[in-house]
């Protein structure tokens, strides 16, 4: 049986009948906390250190304000996506949260859920796309099949399988520095028929890399950040920007063996 991973949301509000309606926006589809104030917020944040996907917090209440409280996360859990519910006459504190890269985005009170629900799915993805530690178990996984003969085609099936099943793009590259593979996802954003259309193509001819811009994701690490806006070209000749991780082999000091990307 399939195994389907639960993301888990913590939202933060003094009001009851805010985390109420939050919670209920959010419950069918991901795993739901609450808080009703900032220290309680960041004592669920340390016991449960890898398993917050994404905090939403209102930018009012007592003793600790929203912007407050997302910038203690950021600087602990720097992966973990926010989003402040806010008010209009708040929006100068809010553009100076996301100018310190405190948040990731923000919304006004009263929300639509459509949009909190979209806007959530999307900084999902992005957790799922900083995900080095998986992703560089996947890449890994994929090379060795790759090597070790016809035995293991079982394996190699299921594995693709697995790389297919992720709702980002992934691209696998070979010891070459070319492209071994793109996932269902990476080929339909990039509007790509087939792998064929791309297996075996130099990187950059799908990716804007240079030596700069490597240089930048593998800093990036060290810093606990591997997402940045990369600019990609799609098989109608047009360029996209997306949400990139780069990965490398030897926790970011060898070679460059996999890209993740997501719209």
């Amino acid at each position: 049986m399939e195994e389907t991973i639960t993301h888990t949301i913590l939202v933060v509000d003094d009001e009851p009948d805010v985390l109420s309606a939050l919670y209920d926006t959010l419950i069918d589809v991901y795993e739901v906390m609450t808080a009703s104030n900032g220290a309680d917020a960041l004592r669920i944040i340390s016991d449960y250190e890898n398993e917050i996907a994404v905090v939403i917090s209102d930018q009012r209440m007592p003793g600790m304000t929203g912007s407050q409280l997302m910038a203690k996360i950021h600087e602990t859990h720097p992966r973990c996506n926010k989003i402040l519910l806010t008010a209009y006459g708040d929006i100068k504190v809010v553009k100076e949260a996301i100018n310190k890269g405190a948040i990731n985005t923000y919304m006004y009170k009263p929300w639509n859920a459509e949009v909190l629900l979209c806007t959530v799915e999307h900084l999902i993805k992005m957790y799922d796309l900083d995900d080095d530690n998986l992703m560089n178990k996947v890449i890994e996984n994929n090379r060795r099949m790759r090597t070790e003969g016809d035995i293991l085609k079982p394996c190699l099936n299921l594995m693709t399988q697995f790389i297919d099943s992720f709702q980002i793009g992934i691209c696998i590259v070979d010891d070459s520095g070319n492209i071994a593979l793109f996932n269902k996802t990476g080929l339909e954003l990039l509007k790509y028929d087939s792998l064929d259309a791309v297996k075996g193509k130099k990187l950059n001819s799908v990716f804007s890399l240079d030596n700069a811009v490597i240089k930048r994701f593998r800093s990036s690490y060290k810093q606990g950040r591997h997402l940045h806006p990369l600019d990609l070209k799609q098989a109608d000749g047009k360029t996209t920007v997306m949400d990139s991780s780069l990965t490398f082999l030897n926790d970011g000091e060898g070679a460059l063996n996999g890209i993740l990307f997501s719209g």
